[in-house]
């Protein structure tokens, strides 16, 4: 099942999860991880993205990948628990959870924010992340080392106005992965840390900042080497810290 990768082999060895693989942030990880060698899981709503991108990374020549797909917004603590039977029958044991995927909804004053919009922004950009990780904490505990990664948001987490429910949800995002680091830290075999990706060229940017020249702005690619130390042996030992990636 596993082709022999032409990049490096410094994940080699190595399963990942990443959610919301086929956007434009999840897919960098995504190709960027395989090709350090690492059996990559990639989970999205969007099936027909997820099997583009599959294809990708094969033609790359990068480790094969694998794709589940699911939609956080109806999941449920059940099919969190699935996912994690699967991989564990699949793979024995999981390295690394990148959270990637997130929904920005409409920008706009709390004021307009209504209950069912609330209630999804919410449960997308904060409550999936708890469940999902809560439930392959057994599977990463598996790992000689193993690493989970938040994907907050930059202009987001600033506490300025009319970011709404997304904005508010990275916000508890942080405090969610700090408590979680300092949690697992005496253990020494799950880390935790958030990722800060910046003002770089991707979906969620564009309709954040409709105004603004995406030329402007890095290509996502730039962010490749910081997945792959986030979620390799690189970062061992590092635990509850905000990582930066393009400085605006």
């Amino acid at each position: 099942m596993t082709k022999k990768t032409q990049g490096g082999n410094e994940l080699a060895g190595r399963t990942l999860l990443i959610t919301g693989a086929g956007g434009s942030l999840g897919s960098v990880a995504a190709k960027a991880c395989a090709a350090e060698g690492a059996r990559v899981v990639l989970l999205d709503k969007a099936v027909a993205r997820l099997e583009s991108l599959y294809d990708e990374i094969v033609a790359a020549g990068s480790v094969e990948p694998a794709i589940y797909p699911l939609d956080f917004t109806g999941a449920t603590e059940m099919d969190y628990r699935e996912l994690a039977l699967t991989l564990e029958k699949e793979f024995g044991a999981l390295h690394g959870l990148l959270h990637s995927a997130a929904e920005l909804g409409v920008p706009g004053p709390l004021a307009d924010v209504d209950l069912a919009s609330w209630q999804r922004l919410l449960h997308v950009n904060l409550t999936a992340a708890h469940l999902l990780t809560r439930a392959l904490l057994p599977l990463l505990a598996k790992a000689d080392h193993a690493a989970v990664v938040f994907t907050t948001d930059s202009s987001a987490r600033q506490n300025r106005a009319y970011w709404g429910a997304y904005g508010i949800a990275k916000i508890a995002l942080e405090a969610l992965a700090r408590m979680l680091a300092d949690e697992l830290a005496s253990g020494g075999k799950v880390r935790v840390n958030i990722f800060a990706p910046g003002p770089v060229r991707s979906a969620i940017r564009r309709k954040s900042h409709p105004g603004e020249n995406p030329e402007q702005s890095p290509a996502p690619e730039m962010l490749a080497t910081h997945y792959v130390y986030l979620l390799g042996p690189a970062s061992r030992g590092v635990t509850g810290k905000v990582i930066e990636g393009a400085r605006p």
